[in-house]
């Protein structure tokens, strides 16, 4: 039996058993996916066509969502819709803008692979949640998000005693050890693991006993996976996710003195004033990088207004000035603007800016009703903003899905707060 056909047959086995398990429990389907975002990093050849364990399970629940459940769904999405304007307007430009972008590339055969797995699938997957937002709550999300931290936050925190499966040298030294989990990098640990952390915080009032218990040892081991990665950008992003949770919930002198403290703090630790300054050498490379890109798109209207085209930065802006020497090779420009700017052109990072405000409005909207879950939606994304200002938080396969499952968390919030309200009435 050679491999193609074991490979092909592993894949039709487990697409089956994952449709069988959507068909008869889609609720579960839909956690046990969220829970195994990381399977992304299980990769296979079908053919000529690359795939990975993720998009198996994706393919399996639109499959089913399809089949069964798409015709009452629709209805639903397109009456939010009506409810959403300005958000649905900026979704559909969004998605039109990186269709444009595969064309934009040079290279538009590997783009639309790239397209498929961060817009076409994580979109799609956002539809079929806010369909089903009767089925599963924002608890429920919440939880599953979660569970989906212990594979990664177990593995690094086993990773800083063992040295397990770091790969890159410099980050596997026992004396400056840096953990990545799965990952080739410790910031992608940080951007997937500390805006969960802040959601999860108002579960704890909804859920049981067994549960709280299990939250804080999720909440435990993420935070320690944390401190082992030694990502700034995750520690600022989460203080200042954790202050605003705090502004919001209406301890705002709290906020206000935490936040004077965590400046003091910064300041008089010369390695952490170093890097908020920009005066150490990483954020250096981030300033060169932001530099390059910013030439780049005024080089030409067309580059302003197009980008570069999915997964062409360092063809197209870093490599007339790359040297190993000094910084390695990079496919964004590391800021949550400049990569939506690039990858799907102003439009792409206009309709995305306007989306993040308009779930920063729905937050409010919620926080109305209960306060500690809208501080908790708007703590979330305050996280994955501010790390995102000198990082990648969403092209990435889990981290594009983890995006838009956050954006469903908002809409399913409000959505089942309202309906609670109108039964009430």
């Amino acid at each position: 039996m050679n491999i193609f056909f074991m490979e092909v047959l592993l894949a039709f086995l487990y697409f089956s058993f994952f449709s069988l398990l959507a068909w008869r429990n889609f609720k579960l389907a839909l956690t046990f996916f969220i829970v195994l975002l990381p399977a992304y990093l299980i990769r296979l050849q079908i053919g000529q066509l690359p795939s990975t364990a993720l998009e198996l399970s994706f393919g399996s629940i639109f499959f089913v969502w399809l089949i069964k459940h798409s015709r009452a769904d629709l209805k639903k999405i397109w009456q939010m819709s009506k409810n959403h304007k300005v958000f649905f307007v900026c979704f559909d430009l969004f998605f039109l803008a990186s269709v444009i972008s595969i064309f934009v590339s040079d290279m538009p055969i590997p783009s639309l692979g790239e397209w498929r797995a961060y817009f076409l699938e994580p979109m799609v997957f956002f539809l079929i949640l806010l369909g089903r937002k009767e089925e599963i709550k924002s608890a429920s999300l919440v939880l599953a998000l979660a569970l989906s931290t212990i594979s990664i936050s177990l593995y690094a925190v086993a990773q800083k005693f063992t040295g397990w499966g770091i790969a890159t040298p410099q980050f596997a030294d026992e004396a400056s050890r840096r953990v990545t989990a799965f990952f080739t990098s410790p910031n992608a640990v940080g951007l997937y693991l500390a805006p969960v952390i802040i959601l999860t915080i108002p579960l704890f009032a909804l859920v049981n006993k067994k549960t709280k218990y299990l939250l804080l040892v999720i909440d435990f081991f993420c935070f320690w996976a944390l401190v082992f990665t030694k990502s700034q950008g995750a520690f600022v992003g989460l203080g200042a996710g954790i202050l605003v949770f705090l502004f919001f919930s209406g301890y705002k002198k709290i906020a206000v003195a935490v936040a004077v403290l965590a400046i003091i703090f910064v300041l008089a630790i010369p390695s952490m004033r170093q890097a908020v300054l920009f005066k150490d050498t990483a954020n250096q490379n981030r300033l060169r990088l932001w530099g390059y890109t910013q030439t780049f798109l005024n080089k030409s209207p067309q580059n302003f207004v197009f980008g570069t085209g999915i997964r062409q930065f360092f063809r197209k802006v870093q490599k007339p000035y790359y040297d190993k020497k000094v910084m390695e090779r990079l496919i964004y420009p590391h800021n949550f603007f400049l990569n939506f700017w690039t990858e799907a052109g102003l439009a792409g990072m206009a309709a995305m800016t306007a989306m993040v405000g308009w779930l920063f409005y729905l937050a409010g909207k919620v926080r109305k009703i209960n306060k500690w879950h809208g501080a908790g939606l708007a703590g979330g994304l305050t996280v994955l903003i501010v790390h995102g200002l000198v990082d990648v938080p969403y092209f990435k396969n889990d981290l594009a899905f983890l995006f838009w499952i956050i954006a469903a968390l908002f809409f399913v919030s409000y959505e089942n707060i309202r309906q609670s309200q109108a039964e009430r009435a």
